[in-house]
């Protein structure tokens, strides 16, 4: 691990020849088919899909942790046609419908559990990208969603740490963890994680925070001709209704002001479908605030976390994993793309 990137305007982004190596490493996991398992059988997996949810046709938003997906698939439950009346477009927001396939090593009938009785065009699908689990599923979901895709990314100086502390939150509340305690409320309190990069990197799966799925996931999207697009996260924030309403136009929908200008989620939350883990072990640490929230769309996001409050052990390069640096090289490298929705 070389222990000496480059650090330019606050961002961990690698320079020269090791940002070269980095884009080559991230080309090398794309082509290498390093994102997903091979288990559960693919011709399997394809079948049941195929049987629980027939042609499906609704969006599908495409995600890694702490990027806004909740928030912005949910937002599309105030659609309406014609706009601001109470005739919805969707009928459900569908959270991460294959999520126990990948956490918990269930089947699929447990998606089935999730999505009962069947997707349908109406159903809004959000998935993180490392949950599709095999090759498979991916395709499956991509291929029959509403194009053009919605992949969600931030920045990792903002959408890592934001991970870090609720993990942290969740050891804190851990009795059998009393002896990190400390080291814990230190790094929430200061908000620096560079002495808890033993707890992280034990406790994070995937350990590249599902970026090597996400790349792989859109370039199944580039090679398989579906159509597809890319928002950051901040710009989203910046510009909401801009975005909407592109989204919107790409969906082939009437753009509803209330996307952007509603101030609670409570008129839609009985049209969130989540899973058992997500609406029960997970849903305090990670959703409550977000579902909850009060205050319309927050248009600042967090500042960039100094480098030096960053683990060392996550800093630099690396062979196999993946560190702060290469994943910002990663997200400065993907903005570029054509793809990338941009307003100024």
């Amino acid at each position: 691990m070389d222990p000496t990137p480059a650090v330019s305007g606050g961002e961990c982004l690698l320079v020269g020849a090791a940002a070269e190596r980095a884009l080559a490493k991230a080309s090398r996991v794309v082509a290498g088919g390093e994102a997903w398992t091979t288990t559960p059988d693919d011709g399997d997996a394809t079948r049941e899909l195929s049987a629980m949810n027939g042609g499906w046709g609704g969006p599908l938003i495409v995600s890694m942790p702490r990027t806004g997906s909740t928030l912005f698939g949910t937002l599309f439950l105030m659609a309406s046609d014609p706009p601001g009346s109470e005739n919805s477009l969707f009928d459900r927001y569908v959270h991460e419908p294959v999520a126990p396939v990948f956490w918990q090593g269930r089947g699929l009938d447990a998606t089935a559990q999730i999505v009962a009785p069947q997707l349908t065009a109406r159903d809004i699908v959000q998935e993180s990208a490392y949950q599709f689990t095999t090759d498979a599923m991916a395709r499956w979901f991509l291929e029959r969603a509403k194009p053009p895709v919605v992949f969600l990314v931030r920045h990792p100086q903002r959408a890592w740490p934001s991970r870090w502390r609720v993990m942290l939150r969740m050891m804190r509340a851990d009795d059998a963890r009393q002896g990190d305690w400390d080291r814990i409320d230190a790094a929430l309190i200061d908000n620096d994680f560079s002495n808890v990069g033993d707890l992280l990197t034990e406790r994070v799966r995937p350990p590249d925070n599902g970026w090597f799925a996400f790349l792989t996931a859109i370039e199944r999207c580039r090679s398989g001709g579906i159509d597809h697009v890319i928002i950051d996260n901040t710009r989203f924030r910046e510009h909401p209704e801009a975005v909407f309403r592109e989204v919107c136009r790409r969906w082939g929908i009437p753009f509803d002001q209330r996307l952007t200008t509603w101030q609670t989620l409570d008129a839609v939350q009985d049209r969130v479908v989540m899973g058992e883990m997500a609406r029960n072990a997970e849903y305090e640490w990670y959703y409550a605030r977000t579902l909850g929230s009060q205050h319309g769309i927050i248009r600042a996001d967090d500042d960039l976390l100094d480098p030096a409050c960053f683990p060392a052990e996550l800093r630099g390069e690396s062979v196999d994993g993946l560190t702060i640096d290469e994943a910002v090289t990663w997200y400065r490298d993907l903005l570029t793309r054509p793809e990338v929705l941009s307003f100024r």
